[in-house]
Order: C-alpha cells, then sequence, then structure tokens
C-alpha cells in the first residue's frame, strides 16, 4: 500500500562517513537533490510474531512523530540502550545494514533530518522509496506510509508537501524484513528539478 498525502498551508496536506561540519552547521543536498544527511537510530529489534505490514503503522519509539533527536541522545529499547548518531550516506540513498556494519533482519530504524527554509515553499514534491516498509512523519504530521516488502526503486513514491519558513523536522522509519535495508528522498519544484538550495542541519 503506497499512501502520500498532500501537504498544505491548512491541513494535511553509503558508507558510514561523520559529517566534518559541527552539528550546527548547515549542510545541503546533493546535486540531484538527495538528502544524504541523517541522525540515525538503529537497529530496534521486532518481535517475531506480527506481520511488518501491521508494525510500520505502530509506533517502535514514544512520541515518534515529534521526534527532535541529536548525536548523542540516548534511547533504551526492550533494556537495549541506542545512540542517536550523525550519518552522510556516501550515495544518494542510505542503507542501514552498511552504516551498521552487519546484516539486521526483522528491525526497524529511523533517519531524522532537520530543514530550514528562508521562507515558506509551497507545491513542494516529495519523492520516497524504502527497502521494505517506510513511514515518514513531516513536521509532526503522519503523511506517509509504504506497508509491503519490496527492492530499493528510487523515486517510487510521489507526493506535494509544503516546507514551512524556518525548520521542518522529517522523521523517515524503515523497517526491515530480511535482506537490504535501504531508504532515499528528496525534494524537486514545480517544474520537477530537485531543490538545492534547502539547508540542511542534524540538530533542531
Amino acid at each position: 500500500m503506497r499512501t502520500l498525502f498532500c501537504t498544505g498551508s491548512v491541513g494535511l496536506l553509503l558508507s558510514l562517513m561523520m559529517p566534518k561540519t559541527s552539528a550546527a552547521d548547515a549542510l545541503n543536498p546533493d546535486s540531484a537533490g538527495y538528502i544524504r544527511h541523517w541522525v540515525m537510530l538503529a537497529p530496534i529489534a521486532l518481535p517475531e510474531d506480527g506481520a511488518c505490514a501491521d508494525l510500520i503503522l505502530q509506533d517502535q519509539l514514544k512520541g515518534e512523530a515529534t521526534l527532535k533527536p541529536k548525536a548523542g541522545d540516548k534511547v533504551k529499547i526492550n533494556g537495549k540502550e541506542l545512540i542517536w548518531t550523525n550519518i552522510s550516506a556516501s550515495t544518494n540513498y542510505f542503507d542501514f545494514n552498511a552504516l551498521l556494519k552487519r546484516d539486521n533482519d526483522r528491525a526497524a530504524g529511523f533517519m531524522v533530518t532537520y530543514i530550514e527554509c528562508d521562507k515558506q515553499m509551497s507545491d513542494v514534491t516529495m519523492t520516497v522509496t524504502s527497502n521494505d516498509q517506510g513511514r515518514i512523519y513531516l513536521n509532526g504530521m503522519d503523511i506517509y506510509a509504504f506497508t509491503e516488502a519490496r527492492t530499493l526503486e528510487l523515486d517510487a513514491d510521489k507526493g506535494t508537501v509544503t516546507l514551512n519558513k524556518g525548520l521542518n523536522v522529517v522523521v523517515f522509519k524503515i523497517i526491515n524484513e530480511q535482506g537490504n535495508w535501504q531508504g532515499a528522498m528528496r525534494f524537486l519544484d514545480k517544474a520537477g528539478a530537485p531543490l538545492k538550495n534547502l539547508k540542511i542541519k542534524l540538530s533542531p
């Protein structure tokens, strides 16, 4: 199931490389508009019972829609402590298994990025893909869910969103059933050209 809601001003709408800049410094999308800079939390082991199609629609973290982490923040889940970590993907998609340097089946992971805009930007196209199930929150709103297992296909899903003036928070959750565990996201303007003038930060 693919769901990408339109958000407007009124309603709903990789290898591991630590960035050399500080968390407060502004980064940018790549030349094609893909977001490569994120704060990552993974892996979160999922229960053996229950379909991943159902689990992606459940919270794995308390208040996950309104997460605003920074590198070094710690979370305890099922008795295990995980730490939010800054990452920069070496390709236009991020790869959890490559970043963690091990395979992780039946696991959930989070990527969070902060996008700062000089002005409100309406009718922005968000393109997204996940391997496998994916869910996205934008500024606290649940705007996207994909509930099936699949391989990575860039720009698989598209929808229109509004980026607010100031700071925008994107929370991207992906569940891996088995094998590859990846995701990608970018923003395009009304003409379909990549938005490159966005400022990306790694802390709120």
